[in-house]
């Protein structure tokens, strides 16, 4: 990339172009002028009108281009891996961020859509850029996770718990198999340490956010949901390292988030 200062640190946040992920990208930006974040987006021109809208902003410190990628599609992930090693060489953060939420009236094909992006689809991210993690600048690679309360099973099972609902269950499924993904991750990725990398695995939990994906955000807002920089905020401590006490473990408004 023209112009790109090697010092920088390249963060790649998944389904950046919306929601919890575009405010994770925006509190990082104003942060430190040492970001540069990388924009994920399914539609490029999407993803290049909101980097257009962080870069405007007067709080703005780092720098950040696009780089599109459906987390469903191997290619695209296979390509977004590619174009990523041809421009920086590495890669420093992955926020696993992409999710989708079905309302598919069948429980079959509703888990299936679900399971497709939220599940198989951050380990195809994880897997392709490993490599490039692995060359990260500061030898402590950092692989984040986004998660939800939603996929708590101590909340799912306790009905004095806000987030003790009968519904989206498929939705809530995808996020508890995600925690045991990264789980997995941090206990597999331990093993390289005798190779100079000090990895560093969380889950971020943004909590429950007013945002499009669950439904309409202004009537999660009235059912008491929080405000999507509030999430976003949540999941930019754990890329910070603010929370790396906690590493191997899910992240969000509780501290430490029940599994």
């Amino acid at each position: 990339m023209l112009g790109f200062n090697p010092n920088k640190i390249v963060v790649l946040i998944t389904g950046a172009n919306q929601g919890v992920g575009y405010e994770t990208a925006k509190i990082l930006l104003a942060h430190s002028a040492f970001y540069h974040v990388l924009i994920g987006a399914r539609d490029q021109s999407k993803g290049q009108a909101a980097l257009s809208t962080l870069l405007s902003l007067p709080e703005t410190k780092g720098t950040g281009a696009v780089v599109e990628i459906d987390v469903s599609n191997d290619a695209s992930v296979d390509a977004a891996a590619a174009e990523v090693e041809r421009t920086y060489g590495r890669l420093d953060v992955l926020v696993n961020n992409a999710g989708v939420a079905s309302f598919d009236p069948s429980p079959r094909n509703n888990l299936r859509a679900v399971l497709d992006v939220n599940v198989i689809g951050a380990l195809s991210a994880t897997e392709a850029f490993l490599p490039l993690l692995r060359k990260c600048a500061s030898r402590a690679p950092r692989l984040v996770f986004v998660s939800s309360s939603m996929g708590s099973i101590t909340h799912a099972a306790d009905p004095e718990s806000k987030y003790y609902r009968p519904e989206a269950t498929e939705y809530r499924a995808s996020k508890a198999a995600l925690n045991m993904i990264m789980v997995q991750y941090w206990a597999k990725l331990q093993l390289e340490r005798a190779d100079g990398l000090r990895w560093i695995v969380h889950g971020a939990d943004p909590g429950f956010t007013a945002t499009n994906l669950l439904g309409d955000a202004a009537s999660l807002a009235a059912r008491g949901a929080v405000a999507p920089e509030v999430g976003g905020e949540r999941i930019a401590t754990v890329v910070r390292g603010d929370r790396d006490a906690d590493v191997g473990r899910v992240c969000g408004e509780y501290g430490v988030s029940p599994w």
